[in-house]
């Protein structure tokens, strides 16, 4: 087998750009490597299943112990001689990983004890040189260690006995690692200045696009659907920006989620959403926007998040007779409320377009993130009501007063009316489109919200409050006096 340490140059790229030493949990699958990551990362972001090889990306997370930053990489499971097509695949990412490692802790299966498949992963894992911790998981209960005491005969290395799934023993386990941590050179990395999230449905191309955009196979390709389960980050700088891209897997309709691991697959891709400031939503050119794409994009409307649609494998569209123009008519004839949302076309394959998606992004985040000056926002306001007359609202004319921005991300702008209700939705939809276009807003939704107020407010800023007069009062009745 190649040596990692020759065959890692992605991967050390990639966790060199992270900053920080990295920490790489290793072993046969369905010991226990995600349950400890989760537990380190301090979130349920590894998917954990009884279900061996449910791990296949490398799965990257920052976490902190004491005062000591590292990246904690899960890895699949090495399961050298594999009857799955992806097997040896696996097992590469695997031992590429631990060649870039400062420490690796080799985890064991305390519950299913020590077989020849352990001793040979062992081997390969000792091969690469690195700082090496060994630690025999599922150990639930004091005095379970003597059942356990076989591990011993791997020798050479310091075991320590713990329970992910519990905590038991773990910071036992970290106190280790982190001694063994290089020293720090410099300061940790900042926060990435944008969080990319790549949606959409099964096989559309999410994860060759990921590693068109990384510039290396950082998540594994297969033609069937749900390869990849667990979300997988890629940290990169495009265009001056600093940019965390996140892979999911593929999200089908409900009724078509099968089986345990595909749903906890789906619901860490929704959570994912949550996660990002920007939603890639990565649709099946060669099929057009079907309706479960239009329920990904509803998803991402409602959660608040910017949008950028890729359009992927327009390559395959354009043999079709597929033109660039048409498409975008008629997904906006279909589906009006994506108008908001850039479009770019690409081919994961070729390569064709995927320049384009980091700058649509870019564009969108930055929407997303805008704040206005007021008086532009009312100078807009003023053009938009001249340019047409508001409409009558149960029998009164409507009077859009005064407008202030009251949020961001994505932008809420409220309205002080002498109605809130019942307003006409094509005026609400002028006024949207009128305040994007003079705004240069693209791919972020554009909340609006209006108030009814008492007050009539001359065009421009509301006059500042005053204090109003005293009433005038009756002066008080006095008894007459007597004689």
């Amino acid at each position: 087998m190649t040596n990692p340490r020759k065959a890692s140059g992605a991967e050390a790229r990639r966790i060199a750009a992270e900053g920080l030493p990295a920490v790489v949990l290793v072993g046969r699958a369905n010991a226990g490597k995600s349950t400890l990551f989760n537990r380190i990362a301090k979130g349920g972001r590894a998917i954990t299943s009884s279900i061996p090889g449910t791990t296949r990306d490398l799965n990257f997370a920052r976490a902190k112990y004491g005062d000591r930053e590292f990246v904690v990489v899960d890895s699949g499971g090495l399961e050298l001689g594999g009857h799955e097509r992806m097997t040896d695949r696996i097992v590469t990412e695997a031992l590429a990983a631990v060649g870039v490692a400062d420490v690796v802790v080799f985890m064991l299966d305390g519950r299913g004890g020590l077989s020849e498949a352990d001793s040979e992963a062992l081997a390969l894992v000792r091969e690469t040189g690195c700082p090496l911790i060994m630690a025999v998981n599922k150990i639930d209960r004091p005095g379970q260690e003597s059942e356990a005491s076989e591990f011993y005969a791997l020798g050479g290395d310091e075991l320590f006995f713990i329970s992910a799934a519990h905590g038991r023993g773990v910071e036992e386990l970290l106190d280790q690692v982190v001694a063994r941590l290089p020293e720090r050179e410099g300061a940790a990395a900042a926060s990435p200045d944008l969080r990319l999230a790549l949606i959409g449905r099964p096989n559309v191309g999410k994860s060759s696009l990921l590693n068109r955009l990384s510039g290396f196979e950082r998540a594994i390709v297969d033609d069937t659907p749900g390869t990849t389960r667990d979300p997988v980050d890629v940290r990169l700088t495009s265009h001056g920006r600093d940019v965390l891209l996140i892979d999911t897997a593929g999200i089908r309709r409900p009724p078509k989620v099968e089986g345990e691991l595909e749903q906890h697959s789906v619901g860490r891709a929704i959570e994912t959403i949550r996660r990002a400031n920007v939603v890639l939503l990565v649709i099946d050119a060669s099929e057009g926007i079907t309706d479960q794409d239009a329920r990904l994009a509803r998803l991402v409307d409602t959660s608040d998040r910017a949008m950028v649609i890729v359009c992927n494998k327009w390559d395959v569209a354009a043999k079709q007779g597929g033109k660039v123009a048409t498409f975008i008519r008629d997904a906006h004839e279909r589906y009006p409320f994506l108008e908001y949302a850039s479009m770019v076309f690409t081919s994961a394959v070729t390569g064709d377009g995927v320049d384009g998606i980091i700058p649509a992004a870019t564009q969108a985040g930055d929407s997303w993130r805008a704040v206005f000056q007021t008086s532009r926002l009312n100078r807009t306001l003023a053009e938009a009501t001249a340019a047409m007359d508001p409409p009558q609202v149960d029998r009164r004319r409507l009077n859009l007063m005064y407008v202030t921005q009251v949020g961001s991300a994505p932008p809420r702008l409220r309205f002080f009316t002498n109605v809130e209700r019942g307003i006409p939705a094509h005026y609400v939809r002028f006024i949207e489109t009128r305040f994007r276009k003079a705004l240069g807003l693209v791919g972020t939704p554009l909340r609006l919200d209006f108030r009814r107020t008492g007050r009539s407010w001359v065009q421009g800023a509301p006059p500042r409050p005053t204090r109003g007069k005293p009433r005038n009062r009756p002066a008080p009745r006095t008894k007459p006096a007597r004689a």
